[in-house]
């Protein structure tokens, strides 16, 4: 940990403490971190010092945008199985909420923040940082955007699977381990009145432009629809296509739920003898190997660097997150939503009503289904042109420096107001 900066009055930086701090609390979902690297990013470019609070499997993907990191120990899955239920997500949705508290608060106590940037799903231990040094918060989306028109998407368990009991042991466990902690913390006072969550925030920022967001009119002022901020390192890959420049597809299912050879060996078998080339990105969790022998025309990796493939790209097979779409449709690429989670369906329902692509479900997928989607939306004109209108609005959001012009004028206000 670095030592601490002595701070002005009223918080306002010294000469030997440039810009100003924000502290950054992220989650530990590959997809939710990626989203916000560009937005750290720019903030150290101005010279405003970013301590960011973050899992130690994604450390190093922070470090590299300057930012000062300060790491926990999370035990957050980091492939959602088929094994999980509802009440099982919400109890490590809300314990992964907790798990940086210790640490954050003791970087908040070497260099008190200006301001306080939580993920939506990491909103408990931010509220305590905010409330103890009383400065502003900051929510981000990966995804969509909340409001009284659109409810939260809920927990990324199965939506098949039965709805959450409060009563479930599990819950009740959970409740005295995190009242337990919160007064081992010192921060019980903070906490009499309300547990957390639901604190006013100075802004939300999404990741997804206003088009793409459910019943984006109904959102005012309060929200910015950023864009996918992107940075230079997400264009720094290189992939080429095979010789005869045969049409492309790609193939994914994130980074949270992956594990799922049938759907990828289903994938393989959907296209082989066709003209189509396929590329198939499996994730940490399986290997080119669990896939078993591939057609000529298909070819399996762990992971490879998306944007590289959709410029080459005719269809994109994916599960819909929101990351992985705006990519898509930066690249002016249809798609194919395969939703593998309950907000995932949502997903796929918005780029149905769009028109920029088709949603299966996965219970009705085969090799067949498969084929005739992505060949449809590939010989769709006007579904080209709206992704091509819809990809225009992707490439001129607002992205990570308009961000930064806001965060900083959050700062400069509570800095205003102080005095």
């Amino acid at each position: 940990m670095t030592p601490a900066r002595p701070a002005g009055p009223l918080g306002v930086p010294t000469p030997e403490q440039p810009g100003r701090h924000v502290l950054w609390l992220g989650f530990p979902s590959f997809g939710h971190l990626k989203a916000g690297l560009g937005m750290v990013e720019e903030l150290v470019r101005r010279g405003h010092r970013v301590t960011y609070v973050v899992s130690e499997r994604y450390a190093a993907a922070v470090e590299a945008t300057g930012a000062r990191v300060v790491s926990y120990t999370s035990d957050f899955p980091q492939t959602i199985t088929s094994h999980e239920t509802a009440t099982s997500m919400l109890v490590a949705f809300l314990r992964e909420s907790y798990a940086p508290l210790e640490v954050a608060l003791r970087a908040a106590a070497d260099d008190p923040p200006h301001l306080v940037v939580h993920d939506a799903l990491a909103s408990d231990t931010a509220a305590a940082v905010s409330r103890r040094y009383r400065v502003p918060m900051v929510r981000t989306y990966a995804g969509f955007g909340t409001n009284e028109q659109v409810p939260q998407n809920g927990t990324e368990a199965d939506p098949a699977h039965a709805p959450v009991d409060p009563g479930d042991p599990l819950l009740i466990d959970l409740a005295a381990e995190l009242t337990a902690r919160v007064e081992a913390a010192g921060v019980a006072d903070l906490f009499a009145e309300r547990m957390a969550g639901g604190d006013d925030v100075a802004v939300n920022i999404s990741f997804v432009v206003r088009e793409f967001q459910i019943k984006g009119e109904t959102f005012g002022d309060d929200y910015l629809f950023a864009g996918p901020c992107l940075r230079a390192a997400d264009f720094a890959g290189t992939w080429s296509p095979p010789p005869g420049a045969p049409p492309v597809v790609l193939v994914s299912l994130g980074t949270s739920v992956n594990c799922r050879p049938h759907f990828f060996q289903r994938c393989a078998e959907a296209f082989a003898g066709t003209p189509w080339h396929v590329v198939m990105t499996l994730g940490s969790g399986m290997a080119p190997a669990d896939v078993g022998p591939l057609p000529p025309n298909v070819e399996a990796w762990s992971w490879l660097p998306h944007l590289a493939v959709l410029e080459h790209a005719t269809a994109f097979v994916c599960q819909g997150g929101t990351g992985s779409l705006m990519e898509a449709f930066h690249q002016g690429v249809p798609v194919v939503v395969v939703p593998q989670q309950q907000d995932q369906v949502a997903i796929a329902q918005q780029v149905v009503d769009l028109g920029v692509g088709r949603s299966l479900s996965p219970a009705e997928l085969d090799a067949d289904t498969l084929l005739s989607a992505v060949e449809a939306i590939a010989g769709d004109a006007g579904m080209r042109s709206r992704v091509a209108e819809l990809g225009r609005q992707v490439r001129t959001a607002p992205g990570a420096a308009a961000v930064a012009d806001r965060l900083e004028a959050v700062m400069a206000a509570r800095t205003i107001a102080a005095v």
